[in-house]
């Protein structure tokens, strides 16, 4: 790893977005809109809003999101924090948990050490509780303990949860694995790196595009735990490296990257599923893959499939994610959840910039 990419684990960064590295072998017809929802308040900022709000109500408050509507909707515990809310503009709802509560039982299954392959737990601002995945047929050890917690937690059987690497096929390669470029970034020091998935580049060695050419090696790793990594752009201009990401094949600007609230729209653009949209559900996500557990990921209900790990997960012009796991199969089916590791950590903690 350069010293630059240890060097720098903080710091103010501009972040711009994905490069045109990645090779989208399908592209879905009938791009959906990609649009911030409207707060209720005319000329509003939703996120703006819900950042305002979640200051001024500390603990009385337990987390804001978008409801199906698009209507920002700020969990409250009292009529003086509903009232407060209203004034705002925003839609109260009373509940009976607060953030700090409901992040006590999720640190609690955290450090159960009982959890399936394929689990996956995390707080779900709709429905006031830490919602926990289980695969059919499987921990109930896991599952105990979850329910010990009474009310406070929502078990549902789903799909088994995995990372979404596959050995064969196109995009970026290592041996035999594929998979997607996410991030073209650029480091203090001026030299260039693919940001992608941690269980990528954790395979080390060099990486080539789909049609043969060497992006460059592996530079710095970070997968269980997290899921990011860098690859090191060793030509540059024979690469191109661009910001913004390919959606539904047309080249879109990104001018900066965040999180936008739960319930938001949000895209991804893979090398398996090309561009697929969908809503961010939750933030702050555990989940328990075969190769180890990977805390602080964000779910979403977008169609992933193997081979997308490590393209990019974005809102609009802002940058979201990288693409980390989730469900193999159909992407209809009930239950299916994908999981993204938020970019601004992976960017922040190496020190990139999105060029």
């Amino acid at each position: 790893m350069s010293p630059s990419l240890r060097s720098r684990p903080g710091g103010h960064i501009r972040l711009l977005v994905l490069g045109l590295l990645l090779a989208v072998a399908a592209l879905l017809v009938a791009p959906a809109a990609v649009a911030a929802p409207s707060s209720g308040a005319p000329g509003a900022d939703p996120a703006a809003t819900a950042d305002r709000l979640t200051r001024a109500l500390g603990a009385k408050g337990a987390g804001a999101y978008l409801d199906a509507s698009g209507r920002l909707t700020v969990n409250v515990l009292g009529a003086t924090a509903a009232a407060q809310v209203r004034a705002a503009g925003a839609t109260p709802r009373l509940v009976t948990r607060g953030s700090a509560s409901l992040q006590r039982v999720q640190a609690a299954l955290d450090a159960a050490g009982t959890a399936p392959v394929g689990a996956s737990w995390g707080v779900d601002l709709a429905s006031n509780t830490v919602l926990v995945s289980v695969p059919a047929g499987a921990g109930a050890a896991f599952v105990a303990k979850a329910r010990s917690f009474g009310p406070a937690v929502r078990v549902e059987r789903t799909p088994a949860v995995h990372t979404q690497a596959l050995y064969g096929g196109q995009a970026i390669y290592h041996g035999g694995s594929r998979c997607s470029a996410g991030f073209n970034t650029r480091s203090g020091s001026g030299r260039n790196y693919v940001l992608t998935a941690g269980h990528c580049t954790d395979l080390g060695g060099t990486w080539t595009t789909a049609g043969g050419q060497t992006i460059g090696p592996v530079a710095a790793s970070s997968f269980p735990g997290n899921d990011y990594g860098a690859i090191r752009i060793s030509n540059p201009a024979a690469l191109d490296p661009r910001g913004g990401v390919l959606h539904y094949g047309a080249f879109r600007d990104i001018t900066g990257a965040g999180r936008v609230l739960a319930g938001s729209s949000a895209c991804k653009t893979g090398s398996t599923t090309g561009t697929t949209c969908g809503t961010v559900q939750a933030y702050n996500v555990t989940v328990n893959y075969a190769e180890g557990t990977v805390s602080g990921l964000t779910r979403t209900n977008i169609c992933t499939q193997p081979g997308d790990s490590g393209g990019a997960l974005y809102a609009g012009s802002l940058a979201q994610g990288i693409t980390s796991g989730g469900t193999i199969g159909g992407c209809g089916q009930t239950g299916f959840r994908s999981f993204f590791q938020p970019a601004d950590e992976a960017l922040s903690t190496y020190g990139l910039a999105l060029l």
